[in-house]
C-alpha cells in the first residue's frame, strides 16, 4: 500500500502541531503539578539535586519534632519543680505554725508536715515523659540529637529530688542521711532535727513537732533553748531545699531555652533546604498559563491551516471533474 502523499506545507503543518502538542502535553503536566522539573528526564542535574536538598529537608524536619517532644519534657519537669517549690513554702509555714502552736495543734502540724512531704515525693515520682524522669536518678539522661552529625548532640543530667540514700548533691535535701525511704515516705527526724547546717544530718530523733515545747523546762527532754536550735535549723534545712529547688529549676528553664533557640534554628534550616529544592524544580506559573494560551492558540491556527489546504484540495479537484 502507498503512502497518503501530503503536501510540503501540510506536513510542515503537522510536524508543528506534533511539536505544539508536546510542549502543550508539557506545560499542563507543570500546571498540575506546579513543578517544571517533574523527573531526571525533564533536567537530570536539577532533579538529583533537588531531591538530595528535600531529603535533607525531610531529615531535619524529623529532628525538629525530636527536639520538641524534648522540649516538652523539659517543660514538663520545670512545672513539676515549680510544684514541689509551692509544697517546700507549704512545709515552712506549717513549721512556722507548730513553732507558736498548742501541743494539739503541734500534733496536727506534724500529720500536714508529713503529707506534704510524702506527696512531694510522690510528685516527683510521677513526673516521667515518654518512659523518662530526669528528677529522680542522677544516672537519667535526656539526649537530645541537633543534627545528623554524630557529635551534635545534647545531654541534661537528671537529679534526684528525693533519693533514699543520702549524701547526694543532686538531692532536695543535701543531708548525709537520706530525707526519704525507699517507699518515697518522709523520714521525720531528717528533717526535723539540731543539726547545725543545710548539709548536716540532724543529731536529735524527733518523732513529731508535739515533742517540741518553746516553754519546756532545762531539765526536760527537749528544753527551750534546744526546741528553738531546732525549730531554726529546721527552717534552714528548708530554706536549702527551696534555693535547691529554684537551682534546678532554673537549669531546666536554661535547658529549654537552648533546646527552643536549636529547634527554631532546624525549621528554617529545614525551610531553607526545601526552598533551595524549590528553586531547581518549581515553575513559574504565570508563564507556564501563558505558554498554555499560546500554544492552545498555536494548534487552534494549524488545525485551521490544515482544514485551508484541505479546502484547496477540493477545490482542485472540482476543476479537474
Amino acid at each position: 500500500m502507498s503512502e497518503i502523499a501530503l503536501t510540503t506545507s501540510q506536513r510542515a503543518t503537522l510536524l508543528s502541531l506534533q511539536e505544539a502538542t508536546t510542549l502543550f502535553t508539557s506545560t499542563q503536566e507543570s500546571l498540575t503539578t506546579g513543578k517544571k522539573v517533574n523527573s531526571a528526564a525533564d533536567n537530570a542535574v536539577a532533579y538529583y539535586q533537588s531531591e538530595a536538598l528535600y531529603n535533607r529537608a525531610n531529615t531535619f524536619t524529623a529532628i525538629k519534632s525530636n527536639i520538641d517532644q524534648n522540649i516538652q519534657a523539659l517543660n514538663t519537669w520545670q512545672t513539676a519543680t515549680s510544684s514541689v517549690e509551692t509544697l517546700l513554702q507549704e512545709m515552712k509555714a506549717v513549721v512556722e505554725g507548730a513553732r507558736s502552736g498548742s501541743t494539739t495543734q503541734r500534733t496536727s502540724a506534724t500529720q500536714q508536715f508529713s503529707d506534704l512531704a510524702n506527696q512531694l515525693a510522690q510528685l516527683v515520682n510521677d513526673s516521667t515523659y515518654q518512659g523518662l524522669n530526669l528528677l529522680t536518678s542522677t544516672n537519667a539522661q535526656l539526649v537530645t540529637q541537633f543534627s545528623d552529625r554524630t557529635q551534635s548532640i545534647y545531654v541534661v543530667d537528671g537529679f534526684n529530688l528525693v533519693e533514699s540514700t543520702g549524701g547526694n548533691p543532686q538531692s532536695l535535701f543535701t543531708q548525709s542521711n537520706a530525707v526519704f525511704n525507699a517507699k518515697s515516705v518522709l523520714i521525720f527526724s531528717e528533717v526535723v532535727g539540731n543539726a547545725a547546717g543545710p548539709g548536716g544530718s540532724p543529731t536529735t530523733d524527733i518523732q513529731g513537732f508535739s515533742q517540741l515545747d518553746l516553754s519546756a523546762s532545762v531539765g526536760s527532754q527537749y528544753p527551750g533553748s534546744l526546741v528553738e536550735q531546732i525549730f531554726s535549723n529546721t527552717d534552714t534545712r528548708l530554706d536549702f531545699a527551696l534555693s535547691q529547688i529554684e537551682s534546678i529549676s532554673q537549669s531546666l528553664g536554661t535547658n529549654v531555652g537552648i533546646l527552643q533557640a536549636r529547634s527554631d534554628f532546624t525549621a528554617q534550616y529545614a525551610n531553607d533546604q526545601t526552598g533551595g529544592g524549590d528553586a531547581l524544580t518549581l515553575a513559574d506559573l504565570n508563564t507556564e498559563a501563558a505558554n498554555s494560551q499560546a500554544l492552545t492558540l498555536r494548534q487552534q491556527l494549524g488545525i485551521q491551516s490544515l482544514g485551508v489546504s484541505n479546502t484547496i484540495n477540493q477545490a482542485v479537484l472540482q476543476l479537474i471533474k
